[in-house]
């Protein structure tokens, strides 16, 4: 119990203190529901001794209507302060776990699914807030009625409060265990849960393909095995539970005829007086009430218990180190010396890369598939920390710099371009959120968008759905160049960022970049070479490896890859298709 309230206290923060105020209110209520109990007792006591009399009816009626009220009280203020309190814990815990996450490298993403992370943002907080909410105030204020109830039994008769102690004692291993099996198959249930997110997550994401392959419904086995996979595992849980909590119930349920049957003998005997006999009554049928309820939160606690260590394990990841919050280079060069980098021990992505890419120069990155161009704008934007090696902006090793503060110099453009369920506008304003209306329609005229954006409904104030779905590739990849202009950093990454446009909108996006990224160090990846025929550098990487570099004229003179790729892509533009074959025209 001490380490589940911990666990409690550690994932709430400092707003765990925020609680204290709600679990004291229970508590109370406890003391005052026992101060009921009390002088229902000594009515009945009264009653049989023949000692009751108008006056103390009045007391009593009086005693009893004050502690209800008090209670009727103390429970509102305590359910509302839960309710507020754990909202704001919880609102305060998914504020701290987004920017926790944006602070930790792409490799913790790589290693966790997409359904374990959304499992830990959504169902893990939503059960620690059920815990506290719901259960934490029940389940302080169960146990420590309990334990007022124990001390009142021993107050009453040694002999009885021993025997209610070994019977607690002989049930409690029952209710222990009932909370371990409950902890272990939460495992379980929680990876069942992880494995249907992932998969409805994968289904909606690519349900073009399904459908294009007739892998909907039925046929689309994955899904369908993880639903089932996890209907099973839901059984399995609850079931595992039975005959611990049946077990239990049984032990606790026996202290009412035990303590009728204890009772009866030791008054028979002359070793209790009656109104004693009367009082153990009341408080066996009071624990064992209690403990039927514990019965049912301890294990629910557990689970949910659980779900507190899966955050805790999220909040432990360490975030990347640094020193400095912002980047103020007195320059934004860019240095590689002597970089080399691996996503896994047995994979080195990138060997001994060393160039520089100095200020108001663009530097392009060609190669073949998997050589490291996307690594070496990765490790810029420090999404990774390199294995060996540095790589220093302005003379300032990065790792020196905090990741927000590094990327708030930068601006980029990924081949991958994603936009949020949001407005036109609010999606160019990413690139810098206070952008005046202006200077988002300027970066939209230089990006080659501004008029199909006009021929929308409602212009810049157009949804775009999730991911953009509204828009085509090249319309999402327009607004994304939008989005790096308005931003106005300066350092650019790009990567093929014309990649899905027709020539005409090239040649003037083209334009537009020559004039903005004037004074700025440009690092771009490209795959069509007439591109970036003007990069003042041009870096050819094979197998990690810095395989040639010089300017265009410099490369098509030695004859290397980089030549023949250029003529090769030269030719591929005269191909046409005639006839069901492909002919040079």
């Amino acid at each position: 119990m001490t380490g589940m309230l911990r666990r409690i206290i550690q994932v709430s923060g400092k707003e765990s203190r925020r609680l204290a105020l709600p679990v004291a209110l229970s508590l109370l209520d406890s003391l005052l529901h026992m101060g009921m109990f009390a002088v229902m007792v000594t009515t009945i006591i009264d009653l049989v001794k023949g000692d009751f009399s108008g006056g103390k009816l009045g007391i009593y009626t009086a005693a009893l209507a004050a502690m209800f009220v008090l209670r009727a009280v103390l429970g509102s203020i305590g359910y509302a302060e839960l309710q507020y309190r754990g909202s704001d814990v919880t609102t305060g815990l998914r504020l701290r776990l987004g920017d926790h996450i944006r602070s930790l490298n792409m490799g913790y993403f790589n290693k966790n699914s997409i359904g374990k992370l959304s499992a830990v943002l959504t169902t893990d907080i939503a059960d620690f807030e059920t815990a506290l909410t719901h259960s934490l105030s029940l389940f302080c204020k169960t146990v420590f009625f309990t334990a007022l109830a124990l001390i009142f039994a021993f107050g009453i008769d040694w002999r009885f409060g021993l025997g209610v102690l070994a019977l607690t004692g002989a049930a409690l291993p029952l209710l222990i265990r009932a909370g371990t099996v409950s902890s272990e198959r939460a495992v379980t249930l929680r990876s069942s849960v992880e494995a249907v997110v992932s998969r409805v997550l994968e289904y909606l994401n690519g349900i073009r393909t399904f459908k294009l392959y007739n892998l909907t419904g039925e046929k689309f086995e994955a899904l369908d095995t993880s639903f089932r996979v996890l209907k099973k595992e839901s059984i399995k849980m609850e079931l595992s539970l039975v005959p611990w909590a049946i077990g239990f119930s049984l032990v606790t349920s026996c202290l009412i005829p035990l303590t009728l049957i204890a009772g009866s003998m030791l008054v028979g005997k002359g070793l209790l007086d009656p109104a004693s006999y009367i009082i153990i009554v009341m408080i066996a049928i009071s624990l064992s009430v209690m403990m039927s309820s514990l019965g049912s939160l301890y294990p629910l606690m557990n689970f949910l218990d659980r779900a507190a260590l899966n955050i805790l394990a999220l909040l432990e990841e360490k975030p990347f180190p640094f020193h400095k919050e912002k980047a103020d280079c007195a320059d934004y060069g860019i240095s590689f010396e002597d970089v080399s980098f691996r996503y896994t021990d047995d994979v080195e992505v990138l060997k001994h890369v060393s160039f520089s890419a100095r200020p108001g120069t663009t530097t392009a990155l060609v190669g073949p598939s998997g050589s490291g161009k996307t690594t070496i704008t990765s490790l810029i934007s420090r999404f990774w920390d390199v294995t060996e090696g540095s790589i220093s902006i302005g003379g300032e090793d990065i790792r020196n710099i905090a990741p927000d503060g590094l990327t708030e110099r930068m601006a980029v453009v990924f081949q991958d371009v994603y936009l949020l369920n949001d407005t036109v506008l609010n999606n160019i304003r990413v690139g810098k959120p206070g952008a005046s209306r202006e200077e988002v329609e300027k970066a939209a005229q230089a990006a080659c968008c501004h008029d199909f954006i006009m021929a929308m409904p409602e212009g810049y104030d157009t949804m775009v759905g999730e991911g953009g779905s509204t828009l085509s590739g090249g319309e999402r990849q327009r607004i994304s160049i939008a989005r790096a202009l308005v931003k106005d950093a300066p350092i650019v990454l790009l990567d093929e960022t014309t990649s899905s446009l027709d020539a005409d909108n090239e040649a003037e996006i083209n334009r537009a970049f020559d004039s903005l990224v004037k004074g700025k160090t440009v690092i771009v990846i490209a795959h069509r070479l007439g591109t970036i025929i003007g990069a003042d550098t041009i870096l050819v990487l094979e197998g990690g490896r810095i395989a040639e570099s010089g300017n265009h004229n410099e490369l098509v003179r030695r004859g290397g890859w980089y030549a023949r790729m250029y003529e090769e892509q030269k030719k591929a533009k005269n191909w046409r298709v005639s006839g069901g074959t492909m002919n040079n025209a």
